[in-house]
């Protein structure tokens, strides 16, 4: 069962690995600095990530001002749950 949390506090290392298990992502981010992606986290607005078992899945990275307009930045899901409906559910 797959459920889904609101919030940016999440182990950049869980986030770094779900980007690189994604592999679109992976090539496209800057996986390997970690402050770099810690601060692409900590700067985002709204973050929505999905979890199966205590385990970090998918994410949804986005910029908003809560009224009109939200920028999708990511939507990220681990291989292995891929077409699983995650992305629709987190975007």
């Amino acid at each position: 069962m797959i459920t889904y949390k609101i919030g940016n506090d999440l182990a950049i290392t869980d986030v770094i690995d779900v980007y690189k298990d994604s592999t679109f992502f992976a090539t496209r981010r800057p996986v390997d600095d970690k402050v770099r992606m810690t601060e692409m986290f900590e700067n985002s607005n709204l973050v929505i990530s999905a979890w199966s078992e205590g385990e970090l899945v998918g994410i949804a990275r986005a910029l908003t001002d809560f009224s009109y307009t939200t920028y999708l930045s990511d939507l990220v899901v681990r291989t292995d749950y891929q077409r699983q409906g995650i992305g629709k559910k987190v975007n």
